[in-house]
């Protein structure tokens, strides 16, 4: 299967995802949210999303986010989120979603949370 709007890459610990899209709106959401359920099952849903090249990220995709912390943590995984435009990060801290997500400053904090 080849990823659409994610591109992942295995470490030893965890995937990194990089998602694609510029803007990950409802007709995105849909996918990542898929071919990153579909991806972290081989890694022992141990996730690191890289949304470096996101610059808008809408309701829907805040739900996809929400929505895969959830099925890695049921899964006895986790999801980390890094590389946050300012924009992004700065609707993340007032709608106070940084203290559900876990978002780290850069792609080694990411990853050193698996170690």
């Amino acid at each position: 299967m080849g990823a659409q709007y994610v591109k992942f890459e295995r470490t030893g610990v965890a995937i990194v995802g990089r998602v694609i899209p510029s803007k990950v709106t409802e007709r995105e959401a849909g996918v990542i949210r898929d071919e990153v359920a579909a991806a972290a099952p081989e890694a022992g849903w141990r996730v690191a999303l890289d949304l470096s090249e996101v610059a808008l990220l809408a309701s829907a995709g805040i739900g996809t986010l929400l929505t895969l912390s959830k099925s890695c943590r049921e899964a006895g995984g986790r999801l980390t989120l890094f590389g946050l435009d300012e924009e992004v990060e700065g609707m993340m801290k007032v709608t106070k979603l940084d203290r559900v997500l876990d978002i780290r400053p850069d792609r080694a904090a990411a990853l050193g949370v698996f170690k």
